[in-house]
């Protein structure tokens, strides 16, 4: 069982424009649309806006986001479905305003009135219909309101509720105490004398050796690997709730073809960075809990299948680690650079680290590209088709050090996969029948536990040469996709259009904020 990362990534509100950048228009500057694209006073807007718009239903405003590493401040707003929008610190006041009670003008002077820039009911208009709208963020006039979500590499799919959100705060508030500096130092204390005391007074091969020979063993182990595996997301949920946060729902899903527990942690953006690093830390620091309670149940009933169960949660706690798929160590990089999707610049990343290339300076345009206006959705770093622009140098050195050490280990992963599919799916084919075999003798026979086992067993073998076949699936079609695309911008007139209302790719939800 997979413990999928805590929380999705944001949605740049980037409306149309030449998408790709994090944020609409440049954070900080007024955001106002170009003179020649503003409605004439009285005229209608890009859109049907509400004479009186409103947030849409379920909205909170997250407030700004904490430890950015962007080097101008972010509001977050998320919407109702969980999704998480960056917006500009304008955008960001006239969706506060936009409450159903005033008119684009009311909201206008509301708006200038507390920022003290000179922002017009044409402004405010425009804005609506061509970014808050789009994004879901204003409620529609008539009918749904749009609610378009990031798109990502590898996240999890079909999330179903296990636990709602009312049973994990319950919990999650009971677990927080086990935040207290003073407790977090006596537990980890006490969990090194206990590996200490376990491993010097049992044998981890006997152990595997007897799971391995007794079916039933290895059900046991399975089971407890699940109970690991839901403490490991309460331990998310937790550290949310002792930093002040709210969890969410504690579900399941399939990444790629394993199954997957989350935890919604989305709302720790309003965190600060600290507050989320220990979100993050939480679930590896409840697998270490766990194992505890482990040790201890040896130390009383002595079944050495406890000590196979141990080392896999240690095992677990150590993957969960890995910094180059969406597990804990990638949102823990990530929150540590303070930008929210790593893998959606991780090739500007690579470009910006090639000899003799340019670094644009920050907040201003890469070479070739057009001056900065208020209200363009993009212009900054698009030219070299760069996302390091409007970093920190130290958000910078963080996302770029990582981009030079996943891309290599992300590629050494798909070329020994490439290699080894040849070998491993006619070989996992008998050792899955090899299986099954018995596992229909033992059933006929009415020995439902170990044919039970046995077609466990079975799947386990199976899963891996699934999701190495699922991986290159998508691989090719990523690959297709981009070659269709880049034949398309080949043959496109010069000069074409500069408006797109793609959506960049950003995602973070199991806080799966996704």
């Amino acid at each position: 069982m997979i413990n999928f990362p805590p929380r999705p990534g944001p949605v740049p509100a980037t409306g149309p424009g030449r998408g790709g950048q994090p944020l609409v228009g440049e954070p900080g500057h007024d955001a106002k649309p170009p003179a020649t694209h503003r409605p004439a006073a009285g005229a209608a807007g890009p859109g049907p806006v509400p004479a009186r718009p409103r947030r849409a239903d379920g909205l909170t405003l997250l407030g700004e986001f904490a430890g950015s590493g962007l080097d101008r401040p972010v509001e977050l707003a998320r919407r109702g479905d969980g999704q998480v929008v960056a917006l500009t610190e304008l955008l960001a006041r006239i969706l506060a305003a936009a409450d159903g009670t005033r008119d684009v003008e009311a909201i206008a002077g509301r708006v200038a009135a507390r920022d003290g820039r000179a922002v017009s009911g044409a402004d405010v208009r425009y804005l609506i219909a061509d970014r808050l709208m789009p994004l879901g963020l204003i409620a529609a006039v008539g009918g749904a309101t749009p609610s378009p979500r990031a798109a990502a590499m590898f996240t999890l799919a079909g999330r179903r509720t296990l636990l709602p959100a009312p049973v994990v705060a319950r919990i999650s508030g009971v677990l927080a105490v086990l935040f207290r500096p003073a407790a977090v130092a006596g537990l980890l204390a006490t969990l090194v004398a206990a590996d200490l005391w376990a491993f010097r007074r049992h044998s981890v091969a006997d152990s595997a050796a007897a799971v391995l020979a007794t079916p039933a063993l290895m059900l046991a182990v399975v089971g407890l690997a699940l109970a690991g595996a839901l403490i490991h997301e309460c331990g998310h949920a937790a550290a949310c709730r002792y930093g002040g946060a709210r969890p969410g729902v504690i579900g399941f899903g399939m990444y790629l073809v394993w199954p997957a527990f989350f935890t919604d942690v989305t709302d720790t953006y309003r965190l600060s960075r600290r507050g989320r690093l220990r979100t993050d830390l939480g679930g590896i620091y409840f697998n270490g809990l766990y194992a505890l309670v482990l040790c201890g149940a040896l130390a009383v009933s002595h079944a050495e299948v406890l000590v196979t169960a141990i080392v896999l949660t240690h095992l677990d706690a150590a993957r969960q680690l890995a910094p180059f798929v969406r597990l804990d160590g990638y949102y823990i990089m990530g929150d540590l650079a303070g930008v929210p999707d790593l893998f959606s610049r991780m090739v500007p990343a690579l470009r910006s680290a090639l000899p003799g290339r340019r670094r644009p300076p920050i907040g201003r345009p890469a070479a070739g590209g057009h001056a900065a206006r208020a209200g363009d959705a993009g212009p900054v770093g698009l030219a070299s088709g760069t996302r390091l622009t409007g970093l920190t140098r130290r958000a910078r050195l963080v996302v770029t050090a990582w981009a030079l050490l996943a891309a290599p280990a992300i590629v050494v992963n798909l070329l020994m996969l490439l290699v080894s599919v040849p070998f491993v799916l006619p070989r996992t084919a008998r050792a899955v029948w090899a299986q099954l075999e018995p596992a229909g003798s033992a059933i006929g026979g009415g020995q439902v536990l170990t044919g039970a086992a046995d077609a466990a067993a079975a799947v386990v073998l199976a899963l891996p040469a699934a999701g190495m076949l699922f991986v290159l699936f998508l691989l090719g079609r990523a690959v297709g996709r981009g070659l269709v695309a880049y034949r398309r911008r080949s043959q496109a007139p010069a000069g074409g259009a500069k408006n797109s209302s793609a959506m960049p790719s950003g995602s973070r939800n199991d806080r799966p904020l996704p």
